[in-house]
């Protein structure tokens, strides 16, 4: 990849970066619900803080980070489109408000993973990150069906 190409991915990520974060401001105080059957069936809340866990979770590849955050912008498009692979309990002394997590896969440009977390306490499912192949099967060792 030329230093051209990956200054436009760089430029690109920041662009969609700025929507997704304008995204989120909208739900501030208005977050997105909805259910959806795709592997399992989850309900769904996405809120402002979601979004911008979402975008500020990036790797070293400037077009990856274009397209997690291209695909941040539609959650629910996403989960309707994505292969449903599994689920994993939360790592141990981590993530003390989650049950566990889910895991989706989607190819559009390189392969991501859309990490769901379940709350424990109200069972809600809300979307926590976007990872790559390689972040995925560094801790895939525990997934289940």
């Amino acid at each position: 990849m030329t230093k051209s190409t990956q200054r436009n991915y760089y430029i690109e990520n920041k662009r969609i970066r700025t929507e997704v974060l304008k995204i989120a401001e909208l739900l501030k105080s208005n977050p997105i619900h909805f259910t959806i059957t795709n592997g399992i069936t989850m309900n769904v809340e996405i809120t402002k803080s979601d979004l911008k866990t979402i975008v500020s979770k990036n790797v070293n590849d400037d077009k990856f980070n274009a397209i997690k955050n291209a695909l941040a912008k539609d959650i629910m498009g996403y989960l309707q489109k994505a292969e449903y692979l599994g689920w994993r309990p939360v790592a141990e002394d981590k993530h003390y408000e989650s049950a566990y997590f889910a895991y989706f896969s989607r190819e559009l440009g390189c392969k991501t993973i859309l990490c769901m977390r379940k709350l424990a306490d109200s069972g809600m499912y809300k979307p926590y990150a976007i990872i790559n192949e390689h972040t995925f099967e560094n801790s895939v060792a525990a997934l289940r069906k």
